[in-house]
């Protein structure tokens, strides 16, 4: 049982990591000051997801 909480301890860690990388990357998109490859790879995130936060930033 107690596997069990550390390995939903272990994923609830990940999604917070991965959500503070795309927080990071929306502010950096925003500022416009690196180009969206540039962005993917300084944050540590896909690029085909860093072009889907980037179209989410236009609407």
């Amino acid at each position: 049982m107690c596997q069990v909480f550390e390995d939903l301890a272990e994923k609830w860690a990940k999604e917070r990591v991965t959500e503070e990388k795309k927080e990071s990357a929306r502010r950096m998109i925003v500022r416009g000051k690196q180009t969206l490859e540039e962005i993917a790879e300084d944050i540590g995130l896909p690029l085909e997801e860093v072009r889907e936060l980037a179209g989410l930033q236009l609407v």
